[in-house]
């Protein structure tokens, strides 16, 4: 783990001397590094631990969630590679922790371009530090909010002379357990409408998201101790999710919205026994796609 002191000058190192990172507060735990607790990974500082150490009070499966989403992650990515999808926006990038979605998108197409986004600095230098393309494809890193979609879309790596992704050909967007961070007053259809509109038919939304339908009284518990950190977090059933797709006119690919435990692709593979419980993942996942 690196240490707080001098933080803010290896940031500038592993980002490159062109990328000044905005002022950094280590006081305050952070959502991504939290996660990255949860995961068993060594990047995150005091207040990331504290902080994830009373959610694991509460919510004592909720490593188990972290796991059993980020193995969902691994089976959508890899289906819309199989697909022939080639272009992947990933917004709430998080600390790398491999596979991550280009090592699983290049593995089968090696020439895929991957945009990785973020809004928290200390994450994008990691990504900068630890990720790699293939030589035919491409990666690149922009800091942006998912709540405010224009710092994503409009950013000049979208709309430069060279773009990360070519918006005329289908982009997936992944949005793999960061909606749950838009609250109903951050209008989450206006968000993800803002993505899906800027994309042409074909694109795709994969999407995970925290529910409290299956242990509401540890992820209810568990979203009250985000919130007093300044972390708002709200959970949404299967019902939430499916009026969202609606709304947007997507159409979701098999299985439909499955507990990410349970979810699988949709091939006439059988899918194997789930690892954890729906209480114990207690996420939502689906894919769907733009007509």
């Amino acid at each position: 783990m690196t240490t707080e002191s001098g933080e803010t000058a290896w940031l500038s190192t592993v980002a490159g001397t062109s990328w000044t990172p905005p002022e950094i507060d280590f006081t305050k735990p952070q959502t991504a590094r939290m996660y990255d607790y949860y995961l068993g990974g060594k990047d995150h500082y005091a207040p990331d631990r504290e902080t994830a150490e009373r959610v694991v009070g509460v919510w004592p499966g909720v490593g188990k969630f972290a796991r059993a989403n980020r193995h969902f992650m691994h089976l959508a990515v890899e289906r819309l590679a199989d697909l022939g999808v080639d272009q992947f926006l990933d917004v709430g990038t998080g600390i790398p922790t491999s596979p991550n979605v280009h090592e699983i998108a290049q593995a089968v197409r090696p020439a895929a371009r991957i945009l990785y986004t973020d809004h928290d600095p200390v994450v994008l230098a990691h990504a900068r530090a630890l990720m790699n393309s293939t030589a035919a494809g491409r990666i690149d890193y922009i800091q942006g909010d998912l709540r405010r979609p224009e710092t994503i879309l409009g950013h000049p790596c979208m709309t430069g002379s060279d773009p990360a992704l070519d918006l005329a050909r289908p982009v997936a967007v992944n949005l793999v357990a960061i909606m749950h961070f838009i609250t109903p007053e951050d209008d989450p259809g206006r968000v993800l409408g803002a993505l899906m509109d800027a994309l042409p038919a074909g694109s795709h939304l994969i999407l995970s998201h925290i529910t409290a339908e299956f242990a509401p009284a540890e992820v209810e518990a568990a979203a009250r101790l985000y919130h007093r950190q300044g972390l708002p977090a709200h959970a949404r059933d299967e019902r939430e999710l499916a009026g969202l797709v609606d709304a947007l006119g997507l159409e979701l690919l098999p299985p439909g919205i499955l507990p990410v435990n349970r979810w699988s692709p949709g091939t006439s593979q059988e899918p194997p026994a789930p690892l954890y419980t729906d209480a114990e993942a207690s996420c939502l996942g689906l894919i769907a796609r733009k007509p």
